[in-house]
């Protein structure tokens, strides 16, 4: 679909001229970190700490090094882009995969190249060390860049809202008679989630005896064994005890484990991110576990789905993944697609894509375990997947 740029292998270094500059391309130093943060607070935001560098990047258990390339022009880091390397489940084994993530270029330094540099010497790097593919969710910014290494489209993904505070997502967004618009539309959208909450109350004598534990933190073993009581042939992220022990330190975020339990035997669990957002609270459906639901599980799915709401009442917004709950039971709790009207309107387009580092047959690459790698029902994931949130 897209033209596949040659790559040059070679020395990890790579000097490009710009305009009659002077950059190098390279992998992060340990002294670079100060420089790259800087960049990232500037750049990408301000809040990014010490402490979430570590975690994403100097502690990933899936990478020795730290994977970020960096551009430098006269000694100072003037751009830098990362890569979140993961376990992913093809069918009939794992292996390691990579996203691009966090790129960011000082304004001065933009419209030369330098993030499609970056991105290139950083894949060339992981298809030398042996990996085959790639995936991302980029912003239509990126989405170009990405096009240009042979990136294709999944799908859009699809995200659902339940919108409890409108005033605070407003804020002060908003003024004179847009002010009240604005404000008039989100009480409409909120009243809509309150007739929902009546209809889950009603239906609640139809549902399972679940008793709903609630854990502040991450149980990594039940949590692995959940995922492994039904592991779904298709394209998703490794659950097992490392990636929860990891993926889930993410400073920039607060998590809360909530267990369904049927007469004392674990059976689905919904594991919540909470920050806060341009002054407002959001919590993130992040994980959902086992990623195939059948009856049992999905019936417990109300009763968690009822402790979360409770608990996260403080929060403007929830954000559900598409699966694994069914939009039924979302949309009975409040929820809206982003596919939908009116979220359509305003909500900003995430798109999934996915990338094979490894040459071959164009048609042979893009097959793995008998699954097509652009093929939407091909992959099973949550927010999990995704290095944010």
């Amino acid at each position: 679909m897209f033209e596949r740029l040659r790559r040059h292998r070679g020395s990890s270094r790579r000097t490009v001229d710009r305009d009659g500059r002077e950059y190098t391309i390279r992998q992060y130093r340990d002294r670079d970190r100060n420089e790259v943060l800087a960049l990232y607070r500037a750049v990408l935001e301000s809040g990014l700490s010490e402490a979430w560098f570590e975690w994403k990047y100097e502690s990933n258990p899936y990478v020795e090094d730290v994977p970020v390339y960096v551009a430098e022009h006269d000694g100072t880091v003037v751009g830098a882009g990362g890569f979140w390397v993961l376990e992913l489940h093809t069918g009939s084994r794992s292996t390691r995969v990579v996203q691009p993530c966090d790129a960011a270029v000082r304004p001065a330094h933009r419209r030369r190249g330098l993030y499609t540099e970056i991105l290139g010497r950083g894949l060339e790097r992981f298809d030398d060390d042996g990996l085959d593919i790639a995936f991302d969710f980029p912003n239509e910014l990126s989405k170009a860049t990405f096009e240009k290494y042979g990136w294709r489209p999944v799908e859009r993904r699809e995200t659902f809202f339940r919108l409890q505070r409108p005033g605070a997502l407003l804020g002060d967004r908003f003024d004179g008679p847009a002010a009240s618009l604005a404000a008039d539309g989100a009480r409409l959208l909120a009243r809509g989630y309150l007739a929902a909450a009546s209809r889950r109350r009603s239906a609640a004598s139809d549902r399972l005896a679940i008793d709903v534990e609630r854990t502040a933190g991450i149980p990594a073993e039940t949590l692995a064994a959940l995922y492994r009581r039904a592991v779904p042939d298709a394209f998703h992220v490794v659950r097992d005890e490392t990636f929860y022990e990891w993926r889930f330190e993410n400073p920039q975020w607060t998590y809360t484990t909530y267990v369904g339990r049927y007469e004392g035997t674990p059976i689905a669990a919904i594991v919540t991110g909470t920050t806060v957002e341009n002054g407002a609270v959001v919590t993130h459906l992040t994980d959902i576990v086992p990623l195939v639901a059948d009856r049992s599980r999905t019936a417990a799915f109300g009763p968690l789905l009822e402790a979360v709401l409770e608990a996260s009442d403080d929060a403007a917004l929830v954000v559900a993944p598409s699966t694994p709950i069914p939009r039924a039971i979302l949309s009975a709790y409040g929820f809206r697609s982003d596919h939908s009207l009116p979220l359509s309107l305003a909500a900003t387009p995430t798109v999934h894509g996915v990338c094979t580092l490894s040459d071959g047959d164009d048609r042979d690459r893009w097959l793995v375990d008998g699954k097509r790698l652009p093929d939407p029902d091909a992959w099973r994931i949550t927010f999990s997947e995704y290095d944010t949130g």
